[in-house]
């Protein structure tokens, strides 16, 4: 082959591979964009897309889970021997462990939807902390952190594309199952479905079988149930809430506890305390029944049995939008609301609730009630209007089979002198966990 035509052979194959890294660039460059639509703030490199990417990528489960497996795969999230949760906050010890198998740890965290991150309300954050793309990394961070040291870890304000995208398969791979419980569209929302939020419970699969669980829609309860009469209140206030429950029914496999445990996030506003009131009542009722039918026992039986040393082990967790000065706090304490000493209790829901409200399961105590009152444990969220305790883990109080060990503790005070409010870049929502470990006798 003569000089002339090995370099024009030469020319042809440089330009051939040109060619083919120009071709794998423009290839990698396309798949190098996991945007995600509905963003309050978009990272500055990174372009926004247009509609109909939006649309198509929204609804591209494939791509949406290499969206979220690629932003993990390049994301920060500590080694398994680290723990970001205890950089600002400590273990508060109760009692002594004896036995470590015997533990049970539960979590409750309102992780912030980002569809609730409104700018009017949150204009006070730089856009590295609203961002979601950052916001996901962080929360996967806390979860990894939680997942170390909880056995049932309950969430609120969850996404259910996200949770069925890809949180349900990232947790089943570390060894958690879960329950998903999706919020019913309100009227205003226009965006998909799939994109409202819900609670979810997730289980270490190595501690418990699930035996059993419900999923809760509140008003269709209320609408429906006999145990509500339709007054004007119970339609205009009950009957038109999306709020959602789950109740699972839990085994501990090395003691054989039976737990009954319930995550929901009541209503939201604070002029609607006896919503929230009425919504604690019907789901203390229905943990009531789920009991019976556990037990396969009559409604006359189950009061003994609730009341008895050796009943069954009751936890209620959520995001219940109630101070300890609400009616929902003293319902829960006390076991009861007494409407006499309840002025501004005035709406009409039915002669069975005229004079007082009950609840079926008894008091119930929460690890946290001592921190509470002493002022050592001051909020589950944090805003510049709105710092207070409103996240709650409670188990009743009648039950004996175990006794409380450990809480995670508050907010390192002058860590807190730094931020006027949640989110940042350590805590991704405007709650934190709460925690709280028990062990069996």
């Amino acid at each position: 082959m003569s000089s002339s035509s090995s370099a024009a052979a030469a020319a042809a194959a440089a330009s051939s591979a040109t060619a083919a890294l120009v071709s794998n660039l423009t290839k990698s460059i396309q798949i190098q964009k996991p945007l995600v639509p509905c963003l309050i703030h978009q990272i500055p490199d990174i372009p926004v897309p247009t509609l109909s990417y939006y649309n198509n990528y929204y609804h591209d489960s494939n791509k949406h889970s290499y969206f979220y497996n690629n932003l993990i795969e390049n994301s920060n999230i500590s080694s398994i021997n680290s723990n970001n949760l205890f950089q600002h906050r400590n273990w508060f010890n109760i009692n002594n462990v004896i036995d470590n198998s015997k533990t049970c740890t539960i979590s409750s965290y309102n992780i912030l939807s980002r569809h609730y991150l409104w700018e009017s309300l949150y204009n006070y954050l730089p856009l590295d902390y609203t961002n979601w793309n950052q916001r996901f990394q962080r929360l996967n961070q806390n979860f990894n952190d939680l997942s170390k040291i909880s056995d049932i870890l309950c969430f609120q304000e969850m996404e259910y594309q996200v949770y069925k995208d890809y949180w349900n398969n990232q947790f089943k791979s570390i060894g958690f199952d879960s329950i998903f419980q999706k919020k019913p569209k309100p009227s205003y929302w226009k965006k998909s479905s799939n994109m409202m939020d819900g609670v979810s419970i997730f289980f270490n699969t190595s501690k418990f079988d699930l035996l059993n669980y419900e999923k809760i829609n509140f008003a269709n309860h209320f609408k429906h149930s006999s145990m509500f009469d339709q007054t004007f209140d119970t339609q205009s206030r009950l009957n038109i809430r999306n709020t959602v429950a789950i109740i699972a029914v839990l085994k501990h496999k090395l003691t054989g506890q039976i737990i009954f445990i319930s995550n929901t996030h009541l209503y939201w506003s604070p002029k609607h305390d006896d919503v929230k009131l009425m919504q604690t009542y019907l789901l203390s009722n229905l943990i009531k029944n789920s009991i019976m039918r556990y037990y396969k026992i009559s409604n006359n039986e189950i009061d003994n049995l609730i009341k008895s040393k050796n009943g069954p082990n009751i936890i209620m967790v959520g995001d219940f939008n109630s101070n300890p000065s609400s009616m929902v706090y003293k319902y829960m304490l006390n076991g009861s609301i007494n409407r006499n000493q309840e002025p501004n209790f005035i709406q009409d829901y039915g002669i069975p609730f005229s004079q007082s409200i009950n609840n079926c399961l008894g008091n119930f105590k929460s690890p946290y009630t001592n921190l509470y009152n002493n002022g050592k444990f001051t909020k589950t969220t944090y805003t510049p209007k709105f710092k207070d305790v409103i996240d709650y883990i409670w188990f009743a109080d009648d039950n004996k089979n175990f006794k409380f060990t450990k809480v995670l503790g508050d907010i390192d005070s002058q860590y807190l002198k730094n931020f006027n409010g949640f989110p940042n870049k350590d805590f991704p929502s405007d709650h934190i966990p709460i925690v709280s470990q028990i062990e069996f006798n």
